[in-house]
């Protein structure tokens, strides 16, 4: 499979724009996003999916059920599905979800 960036899906928000490569739609079983953080991703929780993001450039921390860490280059940070997550600095991330997700599953806390 090939996903070529200029056919991504941009998605802004107050905090960080995200490219979505492929949506849930396309393929259930995985999707990839990059995000270019300049602030912040508020609190959320993914109902049933694994969120796996590599940290390409860039520092921050990530607050994974109240437990913050400190993140930078080359970094990996594992959210498992419902718990409560948010992520700050800048930094340029690849973000995988497994199974795919959507709004539809991503609440805001």
């Amino acid at each position: 499979m090939h996903f070529p960036f200029s056919q991504t899906k941009k998605i802004e928000k107050e905090g960080f724009t995200a490219f979505l490569y492929n949506l849930k739609e396309d393929h259930p079983s995985f999707n990839t996003v990059y995000v270019d953080c300049h602030k912040s991703h508020e609190k959320v929780y993914v109902k049933a999916s694994h969120r796996i993001y590599f940290v390409i450039e860039g520092e921050g921390t990530f607050t994974v059920d109240n437990e913050t860490n400190q993140v930078k280059k080359n970094d990996v940070i594992v959210i498992e599905p419902t718990k409560e997550y948010s992520y700050k600095g800048e930094m340029k991330l690849f973000e995988v979800n497994f199974p795919a997700t959507g709004s539809e599953d991503e609440v805001v806390v």
